[in-house]
């Protein structure tokens, strides 16, 4: 744990490196650093990253299975059977679905698709839908983006003599089904393995197509492009064939429902990038899947009819804004649980459960849960006896590896590394919930969840120009594992700034680095506005564009992250400090064990020293001391631990800061720094009529929150919990704490009267400091 709420990382490469690379790829050393970080090491490597083209595509029959697969469609093709597409109902199983009726019709087959009901069926492959497709004579069925668990539905389409291939990408799990044939990358031999689904349905067309694919693909590859970027996959190797050749389509698209997608997205005669598919295209397809009827969406993608289209894409938007009503509405109940019933200072995976939440949104709510708090999140509703949910992780963690921990407990399951679906009575819950906690305690740190923040280099003021902005470009399309590069600029003056958008919640900076003014937006970063003065110095991580209004170009900064002294702390760090505070004084630990320490208070010796020395600080204010060096230096290489040193958080090669050590911590490590300050701790000491404030001011409450209820009483976050602890020691009260919010019961008073000198904590407290005159 740090102060900062992210770490700003780099991959250094040496400078010979970088020359050596620049004359092998040709390009200027910020891009050569940028391409051999994304893994390239060959000229060939770097002009197809350059210049993707569709022979650059692997041969298709390496994936396993494909030409079982291939032989039995061609057979089904000739013989006129009714072949069934069976899709998923988000974005990638939507262009999955388009992309193979295309084809049937490009090749003269009309076939028919079928999508699972979101609510009653859920994700997958379901009975209802084999009997369906049985009922109207299906022989085969196509799997698109789905079926790769569907280990008793295969059996079962079987019965009735339907042949299945599957087309997947999803992880694959210790059983497979007994398809005809699994088209999977994941599974052994092909050589990338990061397709969607969409991906892999185009693969089986190449198989299927051969030397005719060429004229084909150009047909589709918008559509492809669509669902590539939408399921962020990698926007490398095959990906970034299908993304960049299918943007560039996009913008002169054949297809009428890929116009109206982006005439009603306000997008024509722009340059549509991944940014606009990802946040305002794909999320129009997916509210068809989510709270509307998914097959609207793949009418539109296949009709000819303009006029069709664009009433399609209409509704489309109108689902996506009632979406976006009722996902605000689930964010703010699942926040309010988090508050109540989840203990932050504990629980690393959150499992937030609720009711009438609706499967098809709550998993937009778990990412962005999981990009707030930084760590896995899993989201369930309840109703009729089951739980029903999506889980998302952060870099690092598998949510998928997590969850399988678990299988025995679920009904459904299936996922990747940073996205989940499940399914699991609702009995079992709280056996989940202590098995994530039980997971978490062993496997995950502090240290794992702090966001990670990649920086690719700093800028100077001589080295932003339009030609940086336009070499930066030639690396598009942006996304996962090609992300727009993101640089440090240090030192900055801050000239002005304001809140600015329809709500005031993005901020607009003026900065100044010593030649030139630019102007700084950071979009939702509003609240960091109470932090900032006219003429601070500022750190920012940002991305670089262009800026173009009234016919004038301007270079501007996309901030992503502020670093400056006096920023504030978490609100779970100042909580863990607090109870630091309050646990060191309950601990009875003596002063003159104290004393014995040598004192540092030069913290650019004890920072930069050549050995990671342990750090001992011993008052809040010291800690802010700390805080604000630690911010005004963009410093990262410590751990915090509170009362004893945690070594799951400790980072080899960092230096360890040990706030409020208990004696036995002092004894382990009697080579440890310590930080000079003023020690006295009376503050945080209730007195008797302290004590009597408090409970007389809690007595009819049965919740509270921490901070707040010190604040309204003018007493000290450490002195209240100290009350708290005499209280109950005193048989006055019980509580509970989770994350700053206090559950309390008050208990009938006793009749004899109680001596509060008499109470062991009572003279735990009071006796070091006594004798050291506190």
């Amino acid at each position: 744990m740090i102060f900062q709420n992210s770490i700003w990382h780099s991959i250094n490469i040496e400078e010979d490196h970088i020359k050596q690379y620049s004359k092998i790829f040709n390009t200027e050393p910020l891009i050569t650093k940028l391409l051999l970080d994304r893994g390239m090491t060959t000229a060939e490597q770097a002009n197809t990253f350059f210049s993707p083209k569709l022979e650059n595509l692997h041969d298709p029959f390496l994936l396993k299975d494909m030409t079982v697969a291939v032989d039995r469609i061609k057979k089904a093709i000739s013989a006129k059977e009714k072949i069934w597409i069976y899709g998923d109902y988000d974005v990638d199983g939507i262009t999955s679905i388009t992309v193979m009726c295309r084809y049937f019709k490009y090749i003269g087959l009309d076939v028919s698709y079928y999508i699972p009901d979101r609510h009653d069926e859920g994700y997958g492959i379901s009975r209802k839908g084999i009997e369906m497709i049985h009922e109207m004579q299906g022989s085969l069925i196509i799997t698109v983006d789905s079926g790769i668990t569907a280990v008793e539905e295969v059996k079962y389409a079987k019965t009735f003599g339907i042949d299945v291939i599957v087309t997947d990408h999803h992880e694959c799990q210790e059983t497979l089904p007994e398809a005809l044939a699994i088209l999977n990358p994941k599974i052994e031999g092909y050589p990338f393995e990061m397709l969607c689904g969409c991906g892999v349905a185009l693969k089986l067309i190449q198989a299927l197509m051969g030397d005719a694919f060429i004229e084909f693909a150009p047909t589709v590859m918008d559509v492809v492009a669509l669902g590539t970027i939408a399921d962020i996959v990698p926007l490398r190797d095959e990906n970034r064939i299908f993304a960049k050749l299918g943007l560039k389509q996009m913008m002169s698209s054949q297809i009428p429902g890929i116009r109206a997608l982006v005439k009603e997205a306000n997008l024509q005669g722009k340059e549509i990038n991944a940014g606009h598919i990802g946040f305002i295209v794909a999320p129009r397809i997916n509210a068809s899947g989510r709270i509307g009827d998914p097959k609207i969406a793949v009418e539109m993608l296949l009709t000819d009819d303009v006029q069709k289209a664009e009433s399609i894409a209409k509704t489309l938007s109108e689902l996506n804004a009632e979406r976006q009503s009722r996902e605000k509405l689930i964010l703010e109940e699942a926040l309010n649980f988090i508050k109540t019933d989840i203990d932050l200072e504990r629980e690393k995976i959150l499992l937030v459960v609720g009711k009438a939440w609706h499967t098809g949104i709550i998993g937009i709510v778990a990412s962005k849960l999981c990009d707030r708090f930084s760590r896995p999140v899993v989201i369930l509703n309840m109703e009729d006896g089951l739980a029903k949910g999506s889980a998302r992780s952060v870099d690092g963690i598998s949510i998928f590896e997590v969850l399988s921990q678990f299988k025995g407990l679920y009904e459904k399951f299936g996922g990747h590394e940073q996205a989940a679906g499940l399914t699991l009575k609702a009995d079992h819950v709280p056996l989940l919930k202590q098995g994530l906690l039980e997971y978490s305690e062993s496997n995950i740190s502090f240290e794992m969840l702090t966001r990670r923040r990649k920086t690719d280099g700093i800028l100077k003021p001589q080295m932003v120009n339009h030609k940086l902005i336009e070499e930066i470009d030639a690396l598009k399309p942006f996304g996962l594992s090609n992300p727009k590069p993101q640089f440090t600029f240090e030192n900055l003056i801050l000239e002005d700034f304001k809140c600015i958008g329809k709500e005031q919640t993005h901020l607009k900076m003026i900065v100044n680095d010593g030649v030139r003014v630019y102007d700084a937006l950071s979009f939702n970063n509003a609240h960091l506005s109470r932090y900032l003065r006219k003429q601070d110095k500022l750190h920012l991580l940002l991305n670089l564009e262009i800026n173009h209004f009234m016919g004038v170009e301007t270079i501007q900064f996309m901030v992503k992250d502020v670093v400056k002294a006096h920023m504030p702390m978490s609100e779970l760090l100042e909580l863990k400090m607090m109870k630091a505070v309050s646990n060191f004084i309950e601990a009875g630990t003596p002063k003159k064990n104290i004393c014995k320490f040598t004192s540092e208070s030069d913290f650019d010796i004890i920072c930069f020293a050549p050995e990671n020395k342990t750090l001992f600080v011993y008052s809040i204010e010291g800690m802010i001391r700390l805080k604000d060096y630690f911010f005004e230096r963009n410093f990262y290489a410590y751990a915090l631990h509170f009362n004893e040193l945690d070594v799951k958080e400790c980072v080899k090669g960092h230096m360890d800061v040990v706030f409020m050590p208990y004696e036995s911590t002092m004894n382990q490590i009697p080579a440890a720094i310590v930080l000079e300050e003023n020690w006295n701790l009376s503050i945080h000491i209730p007195s008797r009529n302290d004590l009597m404030h408090f409970y007389k001011n809690i007595g009819s409450l049965t919740q509270f929150e921490l901070k707040k209820k010190a604040h309204q009483l003018n007493l000290t976050m450490p002195k209240c919990l100290i009350c708290l602890d005499l209280l109950m020691d005193m048989n006055l009260i019980q509580y509970s704490e989770k994350s700053g919010i206090v559950s309390l019961r008050v208990l009938a008073k006793p009749e004899k009267r109680i001596d509060l000198e008499a109470l062991p904590l009572y003279k735990k407290i009071w006796g070091p400091h006594r004798e050291a005159h506190y």
